[in-house]
């Protein structure tokens, strides 16, 4: 489960780094049609804010949960990584259906 920890603290600077470089930098060409689906109307530039913050938040939880568990037991772990994965494909899931014209 070492590795599980190790997992979820490189996925969460992964998450931090393209949440950062889209919500503070404004690259929004890191996001998959964006600029596509911009120039047809179907989403706005606070579509692409929100998927900033959502992985930047969520690469947040995901880092501090990788390093609080190592001392715990694993089972907490497993647990810690489901959450994480599956809040942040929700949330982003949420926001295209929120988004989308």
């Amino acid at each position: 489960m070492f590795v599980l920890r190790i997992i979820l603290i490189l996925i969460g600077l992964v998450f931090i780094g393209f949440g950062y470089a889209i919500w503070f930098k404004g690259k929004y060409n890191l996001i998959n049609n964006f600029q596509k689906d911009k120039k047809n109307g179907k989403l706005n530039d606070s579509f692409a804010k929100r998927v900033g913050k959502i992985e930047f938040i969520g690469g947040i939880v995901c880092f501090t949960l990788g390093i609080i568990t190592m001392p715990l037991n694993d089972v907490f772990t497993l647990v810690s990584f489901i959450f994480c994965i599956v809040s942040i494909i929700v949330a982003l899931i949420l926001n295209q259906v929120k988004s989308t014209k």
